[in-house]
């Protein structure tokens, strides 16, 4: 224990529990193992109902129960070892027998645990104290994909031609009276690892092979929407062309997000897969392919396909979003253009309302003072009378400062209104 006044950090503990997470099962001697690879559904839970299942079949069984979080679960039953190991997203299911065991889908492992489970892979290895492959077994291989390399620097040989027998299980045969029982339990569980990434990495790519029509319509129509582009002169016609590209847009990014994952999740596995063969620690022999050669010739090409397909559909985002920003453009320069014209519009309007304004004072200054001088020669009918003036030339000799008045009484309403 640490002293009193050290402080453990708290993932300590799981980084020192995931060096014994996977613990590798020790094979003392001949034996057939098989493995089944299953893909759980891409729906929420679908992980936990399957190991909550495998917890209650050991329950039932009397094995031990697995902890909550363990990723890989071993028990014994009468005939078999059997292992569980659960992953991101598949589970598989390993148990050892003898050499004698032809019972390819057991009842005493927990089959019954993985119903929601869809089967990937299946594989059968049969481990044998011989120096090499007999040539006896040479004949049940298909000879156009026989692999029969010496592995771990040729101290064993491996067999397979990777085609499913009648129980779809693919068959490998391992030489291994050369090999400790430490590197014979590692160089199995290699084996079983190589098979089982190799079917995992190249999951995508029947969704590729799918998705390629699809695909190739979105590229056509997008490289039609682009070339039409110049021809969006009016208002209606870039809203159309917004709506289509809005339209492809959403398809490609329905496309991506189904494709995304299981594109990512196979480079992740054909890493692991490149890893394992490497390990493997191969050489050719005359009698057959080398596990790296023959799986690299039909892998590589399956992950680079589901790259390509993920490498057009970035561009085809990345056009939609050129695309977009050049009508986006055009619409920014049309409504410049739209508001200067309004600017200019409102400035005629604004001097011409000017003008105007200035005539109707003028005219008003004109009618007020007519009307004024219209009053004051009633108001000042009698007086002039009774004085004996002209009322002619006295109205005359008013006017002047009556047409004075007025305007500077109109101008000073005017301005008032300014002020306020």
């Amino acid at each position: 224990m640490p002293p009193l006044l050290l402080t453990e950090h708290p993932y300590r503990q799981a980084i020192m529990d995931e060096v014994h997470a996977r613990p590798i099962d020790i094979i003392a001697g001949p034996g057939r193992l098989r493995r089944l690879v299953f893909v759980m559904p891409s729906v929420s839970g679908a992980m936990m109902r399957v190991f909550d299942a495998f917890a209650a079949f050991c329950a039932e069984a009397g094995h031990p129960a697995p902890s909550a979080t363990t990723r890989q679960h071993s028990f014994n039953t009468a005939a078999h070892h059997v292992t569980w190991e659960f992953h991101t997203e598949f589970v598989t299911i390993t148990w050892r027998s003898d050499l004698e065991d032809w019972e390819n889908w057991p009842e005493d492992i927990g089959l019954s645990a993985i119903a929601d489970g869809l089967l990937i892979g299946a594989m059968r290895i049969d481990v044998t104290n011989q120096d090499m492959i007999p040539d006896a077994l040479i004949p049940g291989f298909d000879l156009a994909s026989l692999c029969l390399p010496d592995i771990e620097s040729g101290n064993a040989q491996v067999a397979t031609d990777f085609v499913a027998d009648e129980d779809s299980f693919i068959r490998f045969e391992l030489a291994a009276g050369r090999l400790t029982q430490l590197r014979r339990s590692i160089v199995v569980r290699r084996l079983m690892e190589v098979e089982t990434y190799r079917t995992m990495a190249l999951l995508g790519l029947p969704l590729a092979r799918e998705a390629g029509p699809e695909l190739r319509s979105i590229e056509l129509e997008l490289t039609t929407q682009i070339e039409s582009l110049s021809d969006a002169g009016t208002p209606e016609n870039i809203q159309a062309a917004l709506d289509a590209l809005h339209a492809l847009s959403v398809r490609s990014g329905q496309l991506s997000e189904r494709l995304g994952y299981r594109f990512a999740a196979g480079q992740a596995y054909g890493d692991v897969l490149r890893r394992r063969l490497a390990n493997l620690r191969e050489n050719s022999t005359p009698r057959g392919s080398t596990l790296t050669h023959y799986i690299g010739n039909r892998v590589d090409p399956g992950l680079a396909t589901c790259a390509a397909m993920e490498k057009r559909l970035q561009v085809v985002s990345e056009k939609i979003e050129r695309a977009v920003g050049m009508l986006n453009v055009r619409i920014g320069v049309d409504m410049q253009v739209q508001n200067a014209k309004l600017l200019d519009n409102i400035a005629r309007t604004a001097r011409s309302q000017f003008l105007l304004q200035r005539t109707v004072e003028g005219l008003s200054t004109i009618a007020i003072s007519y009307y004024l001088l219209g009053i004051i020669s009633y108001a000042l009918a009698g007086p002039l009378a009774q004085l004996h003036w002209d009322k002619t030339m006295t109205l005359s000799l008013a006017a002047p400062f009556v047409l004075v008045f007025v305007w500077a009484m109109v101008r000073y309403i005017r301005n008032s209104h300014d002020k306020h």
